[in-house]
């Protein structure tokens, strides 16, 4: 019996709010139904464009369409929900129809006994708060403040700020419950009192409302001061998204930056610091940032006069807006939203690898009563994989948009798979949750068939299957990562008979190929106690004098002649003498057959190769070994290996999933012909953004001429974008030969041994290994003489420069 590692975290359910950047009445209203829901503070609000306006970016560097960006937004944020300000926002979307809403179906109407509703409003928490804390004599002020604008031109300001109520009568009551609960002084909002707010210990509506939440910042980012104009619903846009992923951010009105401007300068003051624990000088630098809606040209007075201050070097001033749209570049910190957590459980759960079912208890907030509307909060589900030999599928591909192809789960929940893990929706509270799993090859194919693929196991992926599970998993696969070991094994399967070799030949063999190498010692050792051999006994018959093989379990007094088929005696006069006997191994299983295991070695390594070589483990992979594709009418191709690929963020969400489509080959001279590279084109269109890997056992030099002409033509062709929606690249090459496959240990520790090339690659500490975009661009530029991704895409931006 193994054991599957269940993590669960119980988090508000996250929606994202679409509105036209222009849309004041809209916005304001949003603010109001995000201070009624619990964890609204960190519901983004996403513009909704159509084309990228001329305030969007002051210095001209737009890359991205409307629609990328509004992708973008959505990406980083993963919304459970979409909440359109004006019907119609989300179409072409691609969001399922039952996870779009409307403002008006977010709080549950007063009176409405079907409880309508979505989320958990804030009525719950008000109660459980009262009852624990604040209907008892306080001996110091509670500090709840109810914030409202002294000039209604900052209605919606003051709103993004602190929070607000909605006015309409069926939805009064929210208010009301916040001044029955807690009593709050009002402050009329103007410059003097934000000042005043600022450095209080006030808590607003808005901050009660995540109350019960633990909020896990990946933020490495300075504290900064946001000036923006307070009428512009643009700027409180920007505002509510930086502040919903960054810890220390504060808004300065425009309006107000000369009553605000003693707070601002002390604010930096203060906040210029060494940064603890740095022993080199580092300084803690609050910035000023400028919203995009401030003209340019008003930019330095506003500064000059309101936040510099007389301290050398502590005066950063930020004109740009964070793209939190854009993917970070690999070489930056990762700019990531908060992990929101009310709770959190792991369990262990026994699991049967025949069955592989799992059953653990869903989370609820303790505060929140039995019933009321659907889909209240938010479980996430991890699972990791210690010791299933990596059979299970774990890691699935990443769509916040629609549910998971596949049902796991027994309840009428869909499952949401994002890079935060697998997210449900619990109907009610104490819901017990049982899952049915399935191996990653059933996984991938019920992945396929929902894109009306149809998949069937191959004969060569039959092996590869055989070999990792013989091995015991991509560890035990690190056995056979030596050339010499698969040519050993190769040449033992040739072998006329019984196709075994004397267990001291076998053993030295091994040995003296790996010798002083430290990953390697024990590969003798796995081969034999993971039966990929078996010991016998070679026995010279005295009848014909040929040498046959007898396993253990076969042998007596009397033995059978494997050529002449005649029986005679063991024998027992001289059993140990090396002119009668033999101590043997024999290749049993996959490991039999020739031609490296029908290319099952090279598949097995290529799938070890990204399972525990680029990430050193710390990547997750759901793979099938070789697959026939039925694509559809007369189209058919055939993929040696397929895998979902995650990388792990030990803090914070992890990489989206990439889906890879391999082709392998083990020694052949011409490995990889035309009918190949055809192939593999076709699949790269069909499932637009997967990595193509081209993988041989073969050494760089031994690539032909023609392979690598016909490699570099498919490379260049999938370096294009996808169509104006994504901003990706719509065929990442990868091309891995035997010094990838044979790989010892770590890849970046093999290519700075390598020396050359390779190590200059990897001489810059913000290489990683395991974004397999950029191992993309590394193994083109190594292997098939092509210039880098960002050579290329600068020559690619000049050109269209100089046809503008």
């Amino acid at each position: 019996m193994s054991h599957i590692s269940v993590t669960v975290r119980l988090r508000p359910v996250r929606f994202a709010f679409l509105v036209r950047p222009t849309d004041t009445a809209a916005l304001l209203e949003i603010f109001r139904i995000n201070t009624c829901l619990w964890g609204g503070k960190y519901n983004p609000i996403i513009p909704s464009i159509k084309q990228i306006p001329r305030w969007w970016d002051r210095h001209g560097r737009v890359t991205e369409t409307a629609p990328q960006v509004l992708n973008g937004y959505l990406d980083f944020f993963e919304p459970d929900f979409i909440v359109e300000a004006t019907a119609g926002l989300a179409d072409g979307l691609g969001y399922d129809d039952d996870r779009v809403l409307q403002l008006s179906d977010i709080l549950t109407k007063q009176g409405d006994r079907d409880k309508r509703g979505y989320g958990l409003n804030v009525m719950d928490l008000y109660r459980d708060l009262y009852r624990k804390e604040f209907q008892f004599t306080r001996r110091h002020e509670h500090g709840i403040v109810h914030v409202a604008a002294r000039e209604k031109k900052f209605d919606a300001f003051s709103a993004c700020l602190a929070g607000d109520f909605p006015r309409s009568d069926n939805l009064a009551y929210f208010g009301k419950a916040f001044v029955d609960a807690f009593d709050p002084e009002t402050i009329a909002l103007d410059g003097e009192a934000l000042a005043k707010l600022f450095v209080s210990d006030a808590r607003s509506a808005l901050v009660m409302g995540q109350s019960k939440l633990n909020v896990d910042y990946h933020d490495h980012s300075d504290p900064a001061l946001f000036v923006l104009d307070a009428t512009k619903p643009q700027d409180l846009i920007d505002f509510w998204n930086l502040r919903a992923t960054r810890r220390d951010v504060l808004p300065i009105p425009i309006q107000w930056a000369g009553e605000l401007s003693a707070f601002a300068k002390e604010f930096i003051e203060l906040n210029y610091r060494p940064l603890p624990g740095n022993l080199h000088g580092v300084m803690i630098q609050p910035h000023v940032m400028f919203s995009r809606s401030i003209p340019t040209e008003d930019l330095e007075p506003i500064y000059r006069d309101n936040f510099r201050v007389e301290i050398e070097g502590a005066n950063v001033r930020q004109d740009w807006y964070p793209a939190l749209w854009r993917p970070s570049p690999s070489f930056t910190v990762r700019e990531m939203r908060p992990t929101l957590s009310a709770n959190r459980k792991t369990f262990d759960v026994p699991i049967d690898t025949q069955k592989p079912e799992l059953r653990f208890e869903g989370l609820h907030p303790e505060f929140a009563s039995e019933y009321g509307n659907d889909d209240r909060w938010a479980n996430v589900v991890n699972l990791r994989d210690w010791g299933l030999n990596n059979q299970i599928a774990t890691a699935y591909p990443t769509n916040h948009r629609q549910g998971l192809f596949a049902r796991l789960n027994f309840a009428s929940e869909d499952l949401l798979s994002t890079t935060e893990g697998l997210v449900v929706l619990p109907k009610y509270r104490g819901i017990s949750q049982f899952w049915r799993l399935s191996d990653g090859a059933t996984a991938i194919r019920t992945w396929l068939e929902k894109q009306n693929v149809k998949a069937s196991p191959s004969e060569a992926g039959r092996a590869t299957q055989q070999i990792v599970q013989t091995l015991g998993g991509f560890w035990g696969v690190a056995s056979i990562a030596h050339p010499a070991i698969v040519q050993l094994l190769n040449e033992i399967s040739r072998r006329p008979g019984s196709r075994s070799v004397q267990h001291q030949e076998f053993q030295n063999r091994i040995r003296n190929a790996t010798k002083g190498d430290i990953w390697r010692h024990k590969n003798f050792e796995t081969l034999v106690q993971r039966n990929a051999v078996e010991l016998g006994l070679e026995i010279k018959c005295e009848k014909c004098s040929s040498w046959s093989w007898h396993p253990l379990k076969d042998l007596g007094y009397t033995v059978n002649c494997g050529l002449c088929l005649q029986s005679f005696p063991f024998p027992i006069i001289e059993p140990t003498s090396n002119q009668h006997t033999r101590w043997s191994y024999r290749l049993v299983g996959p490991f039999a057959l020739p031609d490296s295991a029908r290319g099952g070695y090279a598949a097995a390594l290529t799938l070890r190769f990204f399972a525990d070589v680029i990430g050193m483990g710390d990547a997750q992979i759901t793979w099938s070994a070789g697959q026939e594709l039925d694509l559809g009418p007369k189209s058919k191709a055939e993929a040696d290996v397929i895998l979902w690929y995650r990388r792990n963020q030990t803090f914070g969400n992890d990489y989206p999933t990439e889906a890879i489509f391999g082709e392998v080959k083990s020694f052949g001279r011409e490995a990889f012909t035309q009918d190949d590279v055809d192939r593999m084109k076709v699949l790269a269109e069909r499932f637009p953004g997967s990595i193509i890997v081209f993988s041989t056992m073969k050494e760089a030099s031994e690539l032909s001429p023609q392979e690598i002409a016909r490699l570099r033509k498919l490379a260049s062709w999938g370096r294009e974008y996808l169509p104006r929606q994504q901003r990706r690249s719509r065929a990442p090459v990868i091309v891995l030969t035997g010094t990838e496959l044979f790989t010892a240990h770590y890849l970046k520790s093999e290519w700075e041994a390598k020396g050359g090339k390779h190590a200059e690659i990897v001489a810059h500490g913000w290489v990683r290994m395991d974004n397999l975009r950029y191992l993309a661009d590394y193994t083109q530029q190594l292997y098939l003489g092509m210039e880098s991704y960002s050579s290329y895409l600068a020559e690619k931006w000049r050109r269209r420069r100089a046809r503008n």
